[in-house]
């Protein structure tokens, strides 16, 4: 009967602790007020994030919340940008999903929590702005004949490609290649393969697709030193070649076979030599 007794009454000794320990974590938990929303609350597909293989969203730039100011009744505390920032956000579900997204807002200067909703958009369509600067594959240098005498090539350089991306609240963005890593391309859907002559690719973007013209070519239709494909060998030649010999940019592999005027398998600053005397009449040849 004693010992009955005693398990009572050590039970409810121990019941009073842990409600006492749930009210002292409840009280040391601040309630927080948003006094001022993050000035951007829209996060783009392609831009800020996008799908991973299982579908799932892969965040690629963490949402900023600049402009958030929170408060605990007493004191008032803005977001600061720093290599540090004194808030960040985690979904409340865990993780992010497409569309509205309700996140915590947590601050270093509180010990508690406040929740806002942000929305993560989706592409809802592309369209070309401008093709890609090159846009003629040539035989033997771009590509090469299949079993059906069909093309078979496997890069296609995407330099100079814009594209409009409309998404689904409305908005529409311009972005461009290599800016954008995420523009892609490939063939027509549906396309079994492509045949010599004209023909097109399609230039994706986080799974929607828009075509752009393109000719493959039999022959060269370009002269050596013509590394800008313009038809013209002049001084612009020249110096996309002394551009590219010095890393400022990267031409395209029938580009950069045109540029090696000299034929020593090294694209320097000779060959812009030659070039730019090319063009004005110095040498009659390479």
């Amino acid at each position: 009967m004693i010992k009955s007794k005693f398990k009572i009454a050590f039970s409810l000794f121990m019941a009073v602790i842990l409600a006492f320990s749930c009210l002292s974590v409840m009280s040391f938990a601040e309630t927080l007020t948003i006094i001022k929303q993050p000035t951007n609350r829209s996060f783009y597909q392609g831009i800020d994030w996008s799908y991973s293989k299982d579908k799932t969203v892969s965040v690629i730039h963490t949402p900023d919340l600049a402009g958030t100011v929170l408060s605990n009744g007493k004191k008032q505390v803005a977001y600061q940008v720093s290599k540090w920032p004194n808030m960040y956000c985690q979904p409340s579900s865990g993780k992010w999903v497409a569309g509205k997204n309700t996140i915590k807002i947590y601050c270093d200067d509180f010990s508690g929590y406040a929740t806002t909703t942000i929305n993560f958009v989706e592409v809802d369509s592309i369209s070309i702005v401008t093709p890609p600067s090159n846009t003629v594959f040539v035989k033997g240098l771009d590509w090469n004949s299949g079993p059906l005498g069909d093309v078979e090539f496997t890069s296609c350089n995407l330099t100079g490609l814009s594209i409009k991306v409309k998404y689904t609240d409305g908005t529409s963005k311009t972005l461009s290649y290599p800016d954008n890593q995420l523009i892609g391309w490939s063939v027509p859907e549906n396309t079994a393969y492509i045949m010599p002559g004209d023909a097109a690719l399609d230039a994706t973007f986080c799974g929607k697709r828009a075509s752009f013209p393109v000719t493959f070519a039999a022959t060269n239709p370009f002269a050596l030193g013509d590394a800008t494909k313009d038809g013209q060998i002049n001084s612009a030649d020249a110096l996309v070649i002394l551009r590219h010999a010095t890393g400022i940019v990267t031409l395209d592999y029938s580009a950069a076979r045109l540029a090696d005027v000299n034929k020593d398998k090294n694209i320097n600053s000779y060959d812009a030599l030659l070039v730019l005397q090319y063009s004005v009449g110095s040498i009659k040849g390479f």
